[in-house]
């Protein structure tokens, strides 16, 4: 159990003597008369050798490790990722050992054709989605045989592998993409699986379209199977969004139509038509950019903090709009008010009293019409006289809301009276003049204003024009401290 902990060193430390022993010398050795060729070896071997498990006392120790060559893009739609990988693994068969033989030299690099011909751990990235082997333009598969039967084969892939995404924090946030390895055909009991002392190396820096890799680790794990215990490496990569690409085709443009949208404040209450073209066209700005980014992202129930960015800028908007509405409420309460003052200020000026004299008071805006109103002296017994009043009209007499400088265009009679002529004694030829007699009595209370009455359209817009802009610096404050805070205290160790 304790050689075979420095098997791989000493393997590695030959390969690197022969390699540098052959560069060295810019040619091949030579090889001595008697010496067997590769070709006799390998004939021999496989003459006498059976696709078996190795024969050991203890489980078979494979030594695994991988160069990372280059990384694909890391796609959100689909939740995975690509990488190109050289993938090596290394143990020991005792029964390829040719240490007995007269070799020429103490390893053999094998053909392709025999290595179904041997036997392996026949390991495996079981949470791959796809995964080939190279070919340019024959596989690029590489296997060496050592003379103490040390069998080392690396395979040139090509993997898509899955990748644990949380878009909570998106577009601030971390992915985890993971490469499970794992002896599909062995337990723990046959193969054990171990991680070499630089298990994961970069070949180069890798750099990604939208993320960085800022860490990647490595572990091993024993999990229960119905037919046993299986060793399991896994080997983790994390990956940190570049956001700049979303401050400047995101949220740039919010804060720009944000502030367009105020403009609206500094227009004048009556300019209807142009605030509500700024506040619909901010409106649809936003959404239209919202669904832009959203298309590019999976279909998750959570929110994001691209969500909670939009949907807060979406809601300023349609503050903007609510305030244009109540400010043009306000108006026309306003407007109604002024109105009715007029019309009951016009009304009063017309009311007409009988002082004590019987006369006849011309309209030069009547139309030929006139109101006789007879006195008729009663007796009730108690020597009082009631007064009876029986208006009459004639020609085309009627009441006119319009008409200066008096509404009533009539030629009425009065007479001798200390007691005015009321209202109910006029006469109402159409149905129209109901409401204006109603206006006129004396007793009638005025049309209720309200309280929204008292708000004055500019003083609202001033208001907002202040409140507005402090309530999204607020947002501001709170939305980028709680965000960039968690991705400043991010520990990836």
């Amino acid at each position: 159990m304790t050689i075979m902990k420095f098997i791989p060193k000493i393997t590695l430390l030959l390969l690197l003597l022969f390699v540098h022993s052959s560069q060295a010398k810019g040619k091949r050795r030579k090889c001595p008369e008697g010496a067997w060729s590769e070709g006799k070896i390998m004939n021999t071997i496989m003459s006498n050798y059976t696709k078996m498990l190795p024969e050991a006392e203890d489980s078979v120790q494979v030594n695994i490790e991988i160069h990372v060559q280059d990384m694909g893009s890391l796609n959100e739609i689909s939740s995975d990722f690509e990488i190109d990988i050289l993938f090596t693994q290394l143990w020991h068969d005792s029964a390829l050992s040719f240490a007995h033989l007269p070799a020429c030299k103490r390893n053999i690099t094998m053909e392709t054709r025999l290595l179904p011909k041997i036997w392996s751990p026949n390991t495996c990235m079981i949470n791959s989605k796809r995964t080939t082997v190279h070919a340019s333009p024959s596989e690029n598969v590489m296997v060496i045989l050592y003379e103490n039967g040390t069998v080392w084969i690396n395979h040139r892939l090509s993997v898509k592998s899955p990748c644990n995404l949380d878009l909570r924090q998106f577009p601030f946030d971390t992915q985890t993409c993971i490469l499970i390895f794992e002896s599909y055909s062995h337990n723990s009991e046959e193969v054990e699986l171990h991680w070499m002392e630089e298990a994961v190396t970069l070949m180069k820096p890798i750099q990604l379209p939208d993320f960085d890799m800022v860490h990647y680790s490595t572990k091993k794990e024993t999990l229960l199977y119905p037919n046993g215990y299986w060793d399991q490496l896994q080997v983790t990569f994390t990956f940190k969004r570049r956001y700049g690409f979303y401050i400047i085709q995101a949220y740039v443009p919010t804060y720009l139509t944000i502030i367009v949208s105020w403009v609206s404040f500094c227009m004048e209450p009556k300019a209807l038509p142009a605030r509500t073209t700024v506040g619909i066209s901010s409106l649809l700005a936003l959404t239209f950019q919202f669904g832009n980014i959203l298309k590019n992202l999976p279909r998750v129930s959570y929110v994001k903090a691209m969500d909670v960015w939009m949907l807060g800028c979406i809601s300023f908007v349609f503050g903007t709009m609510v305030e244009l509405a109540f400010v043009c409420y306000i108006s026309r309460c306003q407007n109604s008010v002024r109105n009715a003052e007029r019309r009951r200020e016009r009304m009063r000026n017309s009311q007409v009293w009988a002082n004590g004299s019987c006369r006849t008071r011309s309209n030069g805006y009547a139309n030929g019409g006139s109101i006789i109103s007879h006195y008729h002296p009663t007796s009730n017994g108690n020597g009082n006289n009631n007064r009876q009043d029986t208006p009459l009209v004639t020609g085309r007499g009627s009441l006119h809301r319009n008409g200066p400088p008096s509404p009533l265009n009539l030629q009425m009679t009065t007479f001798d009276s200390e007691i005015p002529l009321t209202f109910d004694q006029l006469p109402v030829s159409m149905e129209s003049d109901r409401p204006l007699i109603d206006e006129m009595r004396p007793g009638s209370p005025p049309p209720p204003s309200g309280c929204l009455a008292r708000f004055h359209p500019e003083a609202v817009d001033k208001f907002s024009i202040v409140a507005f802009p402090l309530a999204f610096t607020m947002f501001n404050l709170v939305y980028w401290w709680h965000y960039l805070s968690q991705t400043f205290d991010q520990n990836y160790q």
